[in-house]
């Protein structure tokens, strides 16, 4: 009767994992969702308030415990060293430079950054052990485990995959000795292969270019590169800029010295319109993505080459990327692409938590994959049994009332928050914590930014399908359960989802199958039905700079504060 909870200590997007004694995860949840803080940086996972209730719903008693988190005993011993040395003081960091250097973001910027994830893993544990005293009076907890960074993305995304056998390639911003790594999932178990040494950072690249054209890496703005990619053209001069940033000499990428980062940085900057604070620099974000697509080819083509296989698992921030991750099946001998729900930090948490059942029984294996991503909290209806007194609009329905309800809603051009059963682990609403809308007007997009989500009109919405009709409606059609990669709409269907369809006639799909999210998929079944189009609008329920909401309360206060058309919780239905 051993349960292990996983802890994502990053210093941004902590996250929590409970699994059973079986190795079944029971629970996983990113903080910020909790706490209603987008990225929760430099928060705890396991604040004991919350771990008491967490406790008492998912482990008995007089269960075993063990913690279990994602950065290694190594590294964490030697951030303690550093904070002896005093590395992590204010007068320390006072004295460092704010220019950026070599990794590409500034040097006191790094530092502070090492120094909070220091305190995280100090404080990694705590939560727990006092959330076991709040809830039982006891803490039988057999110790904490701590685990590799890139080990436990691959051990999530491998183990999480529907493969028994496949190359895993992690990128992200920074690992203990480097920011990607290189293993093998041959017959369930991982093998490293490389791990790459040095403060190269395709991650850190990522977030200097989000920097340079107007938005905030700390922000999470990363996506709106993405976004506002396919508008921009391709500029020669920034082209040749960005690529002074770096060289590839056979499969080895390597960065350049500060004092060229910075003058690069400064030559951008130079160029930046003045209007890109407000609105963004499209051409910097095209030419970025394309600089971004040449550094990850380098790294694909090395893992080919170490692990020659038909399956590619991708882990780390850098997996997070949907516009690459869309156009890598077929290249490098890479038949079948895996991106896991949560890829970046927050998937650690169950990455060291079955790290750590795996250590314990030898013979484990994760069962096949892909991982539901429904492992979130559950909203109450209680908010909505009260509020029947004197919401005249509110009714609830049967089961079976649900699914055509909401489609004659979404015909009609209502848009609906969309809330049902566990919420989704990872940054993706995928059909339980939605705001839909109908796809077929062609200012459904419009309409939806200026009354709901309040975000730059060059921001796609993303399409949920009917996975049996997928074909039909995408070039090269590539399962994606969880919207993790973009594939292009065929042209002669472009004109019925103008609102889906993005600037370059790609859409960053979720494929709906009855089996992953039954309601969700009677849902589009009833619109096909009424509409011949099987496809929804699929928006996150929030608005720009807050995560996806957590509670019920959280859906009520948008429904009656933004230009939502109706909410549906359950079986509970509220309209406008």
């Amino acid at each position: 009767m051993n349960y292990t909870i996983g802890l994502a200590t990053t210093f941004h997007d902590p996250a929590i994992a409970i699994i059973g004694p079986d190795g079944e995860v029971l629970f996983a949840e990113a903080t910020e969702r909790y706490l209603q803080y987008k990225r929760a940086p430099n928060c705890e996972p396991d604040s004991a308030p919350r771990m008491e209730g967490l406790l008492k719903r998912y482990i008995p008693k007089d269960a075993e415990v063990t913690i279990a988190t994602s950065w290694g005993e190594d590294f964490t011993g030697f951030l303690d060293q550093m904070a002896r040395a005093g590395s992590f003081t204010l007068d320390a960091l006072l004295k460092l430079s704010p220019e950026l250097n070599r990794s590409l973001v500034p040097e006191r910027t790094e530092r502070a950054l090492i120094a909070s994830l220091h305190h995280a893993q100090q404080r990694a544990g705590m939560g727990v052990l006092l959330g076991l005293d709040r809830a039982y009076g006891k803490a039988n907890v057999t110790g904490l485990k701590r685990y590799g960074h890139h080990l436990s993305h691959a051990a999530y995304a491998c183990w999480s995959s529907p493969f028994d056998n496949a190359a895993c390639l992690v990128v992200d911003g920074m690992g203990e000795t480097g920011a990607s790594a290189i293993f093998a999932l041959e017959n369930g178990r991982i093998r490293e292969v490389k791990r790459h040494r040095g403060r190269e950072s395709i991650g850190f690249y990522f977030g200097l270019v989000t920097d340079l054209a107007g938005f905030d890496q700390a922000k999470g703005e990363e996506w709106k590169i993405m976004g506002l990619a396919p508008y921009g053209k391709t500029d020669p001069e920034l082209m040749a800029l960005l690529r002074k940033l770096y060289t590839i000499e056979g499969h080895k990428l390597s960065f350049a010295k500060a004092d060229v980062v910075q003058a690069v940085a400064a030559k951008i900057l130079a160029r930046r319109p003045a209007d890109a604070l407000d609105q963004g620099w499209a051409d910097l974000a095209r030419c970025g993505q394309d600089v971004f697509a040449e550094m990850m080819e380098a790294l694909l083509a090395e893992t080919a080459a170490l692990v020659p296989s038909e399956n590619l698992v991708m882990a780390g921030g850098c997996a997070l990327n949907s516009s690459f991750n869309g156009k890598i099946a077929g290249r490098h001998g890479f038949e079948t692409v895996f991106v896991p729900s949560a890829p970046a930090d927050d998937g650690n948490a169950i990455g060291a938590a079955w790290l750590s059942h795996a250590e314990a029984n030898p013979d484990w294996r994760a069962p096949k994959g892909p991982l539901t991503p429904y492992l979130g909290s559950r909203v109450s209806t209680e908010p909505f049994e009260r509020m029947q007194l004197w919401e005249k609009r509110l009714r609830k329905l049967s089961p079976d009332e649900i699914a055509p309800v909401t489609a004659k809603l979404l015909t009609e051009g209502k848009l609906i928050g969309w809330v049902q059963g566990r919420a989704e682990f990872g940054p993706r609403a995928l059909g339980n914590r939605s705001i839909i809308a109908d796809p077929r007007p062609a200012d459904a997009k419009d309409i939806l930014n200026a009354k709901v989500k309040y975000r730059e009109a060059f921001r796609p919405f993303a399409p949920s399908i009917l996975a049996e009709h997928a074909a039909d409606w995408f070039d090269n059609y590539q399962d994606a359960p969880y919207m993790e990669r973009t594939l292009t709409w065929k042209e002669a269907v472009r004109h019925r989802v103008p609102a889906v369809v993005h600037e370059d006639a790609t859409g960053r799909l979720q494929s709906v199958t009855a089996e992953r999210n039954p309601r969700y998929h009677a849902l589009i079944s009833a619109f096909h039905e009424l509409t011949g189009v099987p496809v929804i609008l699929n928006t996150s329920f929030n608005i720009m700079g807050k995560p996806i909401l957590h509670t019920a309360e959280d859906a009520i206060l948008m429904f009656y504060t933004s230009g939502l058309d109706a909410l549906v919780v359950e079986d509970w239905l509220l309209v406008k």
